[in-house]
């Protein structure tokens, strides 16, 4: 959960691969810039970056030698940050609306650079449609779509550390939830979601799809719930292997939860392009000659063949 980065959006990355990869003649990196919308550029005076603001300020991110953006959470929710949604299909209004989304995709696009969007689909707010018709209904067609505390279904679970609320700025709370990622259905879900944003006009140009996604607090066994266990083969592997299908070309990464850790297991078992290369961000900003040397020589020596470890600052 990166709730804790949202003070360094100036997220750059680049990528270091394997060393059979770098004895090519010729290497081709990303300079990615992890803007946080909500306060990057206010492109209609009130007072919230939107969209617009951003697709106003692509020459500015060109200059800079950026060549590529990942967005925040685009969805409905309450969060500043828009983690934790109230609808996972709806442009946060503040944002402004799809059209502008997909007018902004295009633009970076026609200017040779790549997007990336952050998805965070293992939680749900109180106001999100499953919460709403499954809690107290156990005759809801969502009653298996979220984890439960209960046999009434009336206590949904806790979501990561434990957590059942979030405080808001104004005094509000925000309730959450766990999503059940082991339902099938839930699966399905989250192939057609994705898959939009892949290719939104589904006519297999791409130009109005990502590049790829960012997946944010991928694991295994998600927070440590009984009822979520072996996700990488029951539900990441199955949907990465989907949206490639529609689009080869995806780069996708993943954060694994455990920041101290490669991520090596994740490009095995589940097919994911790129993880997080936290081992080598900690080395850098520890200014530890020997520790910047022995996880840079670790990442080139075990990172597979075709697979990258994102570098950030």
């Amino acid at each position: 959960m990166n709730t804790k980065i949202i003070a360094a959006f100036l997220l750059l990355m680049s990528s270091i691969t394997s060393l059979a990869q770098n004895k090519s003649t010729e290497t081709k990196g990303e300079i990615i810039y992890h803007v946080f919308q909500r306060s990057f550029y206010d492109g209609n005076g009130d007072k919230q970056g939107d969209l617009n603001g951003l697709k106003q300020k692509l020459p500015y991110l060109q200059d800079l030698g950026i060549t590529s953006i990942l967005l925040l959470p685009l969805y409905d929710a309450d969060c500043y940050h828009n983690y934790f949604a109230n609808d996972f299909e709806k442009i946060d209004a503040e944002f402004g609306t799809m059209q502008d989304y997909i007018s902004l995709v295009k633009e970076i696009h026609k200017r040779g650079m790549k997007v990336y969007m952050d998805m965070e689909t293992q939680y749900v707010a109180e106001k999100h449609a499953w919460w709403k018709d499954a809690v107290g209904n156990l005759k809801s067609p969502y009653s298996d779509y979220i984890l439960f505390e209960d046999a009434q279904h009336l206590v949904p679970s806790t979501m990561v550390f434990d957590l059942r609320h979030l405080n808001s700025y104004d005094g509000t709370f925000i309730k959450v939830t766990t999503v059940n990622l082991r339902n099938k259905h839930v699966l399905e879900y989250n192939k057609k979601l994705f898959s939009f944003f892949v290719d939104p006009n589904k006519d297999g140009k791409f130009d109005d799809g990502v590049d790829g996604f960012r997946l944010d607090h991928a694991m295994d066994n998600l927070d440590g719930k009984p009822a979520l266990t072996d996700l990488f083969i029951h539900f990441w592997k199955p949907l990465l292997k989907h949206l490639k299908k529609i689009n080869p070309k995806l780069k996708n990464v993943a954060e694994q939860s455990n920041w101290k850790d490669y991520g090596f297991d994740y490009f095995k078992n589940t097919d994911v392009d790129r993880m997080f290369g936290f081992g080598l961000q900690q080395a850098i900003i520890s200014f530890d000659k020997q520790q910047l040397i022995q996880n840079a020589d670790t990442i080139l020596a075990k990172c597979p063949a075709g697979k990258e470890q994102i570098i950030f600052l």
